[in-house]
């Protein structure tokens, strides 16, 4: 099976093909994430290395949020106008639970994390033992006062994901008693870590519904006016 895997959820662009015989990856950051400006020919790049041509994909992966609004839109629509133009399926996965599927060898809680802004962060716990990691809450746009009791059973956590160097120590200082940790022994690279997790998706849950989206936390900043506007407009 040809499968290609895209995350534009944060500033870096993660893309990744695998097939029978080969796996190319590659990550990019372009300036003020430019995503839209570099996704599809870095696609075509990337299935050129992989030797298959855009038409040759069996299924399309993608993370579906949280994560930047306009990353998370500029991904889904590229991998939905091809699903749709080749007639292939779409497996869209959390963007946090991609992140912690990356570890491999820890046994405890991990926290996977993006910068949420204002204060806040997009934040995912789940549970690893034995190379098994299963979820323990749903992801939140919250702080880290607010894992208190997804977290309270546990004495060593480790804090992945795009931001976690911000936040872990922001968790170390709300755990002092805690072993907080950013580092594993055995990982796999973001690209495996979203196939693998697609694949599954895919294979137990069946594809996308046609009008599955970007998944967001919170409003956006254009929704927040807009209420805003109409709520003077009434009050007026």
């Amino acid at each position: 099976m040809n499968i290609l895997a895209v995350d534009t959820a944060s500033s870096t662009l993660t893309l990744a093909v695998r097939t029978d015989t080969k796996f190319e990856e590659l990550s990019k950051q372009p300036q003020g994430m430019k995503h839209s400006e570099i996704i599809m020919p870095s696609i075509m790049e990337l299935c050129s290395e992989s030797g298959i041509t855009i038409q040759d994909l069996d299924l399309l992966v993608c993370t579906r949020g949280p994560g930047s609004f306009t990353g998370l839109r500029i991904g889904m629509a590229a991998v939905k106008g091809l699903a749709f133009g080749l007639g292939k399926p779409v497996s869209s996965v959390s963007t946090l639970e991609y992140h912690a599927r990356c570890i491999q060898d820890f046994d405890g809680a991990v926290v996977s994390v993006i910068d949420a802004r204002k204060n806040k962060f997009y934040l995912g716990v789940f549970e690893c033992k034995e190379g098994n990691c299963s979820r323990v809450m749903q992801d939140i746009d919250g702080n880290a006062e607010d894992l208190t009791k997804a977290l309270s059973g546990y004495e060593s956590i480790l804090v992945t994901g795009p931001d976690k160097n911000v936040f872990a120590p922001v968790l170390a200082d709300l755990f002092p008693q805690k072993r907080i940790t950013t580092e594993c022994q055995e990982t796999v690279s973001p690209g495996t870590a979203l196939i693998e997790l697609g694949l599954e998706k895919y294979e137990t849950q069946g594809p996308d519904d046609i009008g599955q989206g970007p998944v967001y936390l919170r409003k956006s900043d254009a929704e927040i006016a807009l209420e805003e506007k109409q709520r003077g407009e009434s009050n007026g």
